[in-house]
């Protein structure tokens, strides 16, 4: 049972450093191993600078609930962003989640994300 535990402790670690040794995106490398709060971290500094990618990823994770409470309204938010700045699968994903959420809940989304651009990504929570 050593050995077993032992193995698979190796194999976590030296899958952990095949990710990040290989150019992986940081949060992606985090989020794939089930390290949600280091995703978050990294996808929000993506986020600022204006990453798309990363934007929908935080799209997602508020859609699913990984690592953060579920939210319809910054989940939309962030699939929202993304889309305006170019991700078209994001703008489907916001389209989708539209059907699951009020008018109130998309019209505070829509104002968040407008607050968050024009605070040059900063102010988006």
């Amino acid at each position: 049972m050593k050995l077993v535990s032992f193995l698979a402790m190796k194999i976590y670690l030296v899958s952990s450093q095949i990710v990040f040794s290989q150019g992986f995106d940081k949060g992606f490398g985090a989020y794939m191993l089930g390290n949600y709060s280091e995703a978050i971290i990294e996808w929000r500094q993506k986020a600022s600078l204006g990453s798309a990618t990363a934007m929908a990823n935080l799209g997602n994770m508020y859609e699913v609930g990984a690592g953060v409470e579920k939210d319809k309204v910054l989940s939309h938010q962030w699939y929202n962003l993304a889309a305006s700045n170019g991700d078209v699968a994001a703008r489907k994903n916001k389209k989708n989640l539209e059907h699951k959420m009020t008018q109130l809940q998309i019209t505070n989304a829509i104002r968040q994300a407008k607050k968050c651009m024009l605070s040059g990504y900063l102010d988006c929570e």
